[in-house]
């Protein structure tokens, strides 16, 4: 017996997890995402744009806005959820989380 499962099927059946995660608060592609270990919350990156959600509710808690020019390629947060690595073109930057924004911390630059 051979059944076939089509990706509509499945979206049908029951939609996926992180469905809020790409919406109107990111225009481009996600390019980086990481979960962390001891907070409900999740860090996702596009070119201009770093959103923090809270995956229990369901809500957008931070959203930051990067400068000219740069373009944020991948993202880590560290296991307490205070702080956060950004990798850009051309530098790594360290930043921490407060209640409601993003400040940056520590830049090293990379050739």
């Amino acid at each position: 017996m051979k059944t076939e499962i089509s990706f509509e099927t499945i979206m049908q059946d029951e939609p996926p997890a992180l469905e809020f995660v790409h919406s109107q608060f990111h225009k481009g592609p996600i390019t980086g995402l990481d979960v962390c270990l001891r907070k409900q919350l999740i860090v996702t990156c596009e070119a201009k744009t770093i959103n923090i959600w809270n995956y229990a509710t369901k809500q957008l808690e931070i959203s930051w806005q990067s400068g000219a020019g740069e373009e944020a390629a991948a993202v880590a947060f560290h296991p307490s959820g205070f702080h956060l690595v950004v990798a850009f073109g051309d530098k790594i930057q360290f930043m921490n989380v407060l209640s409601n924004t993003i400040k940056d911390y520590l830049q090293v630059p990379l050739k």
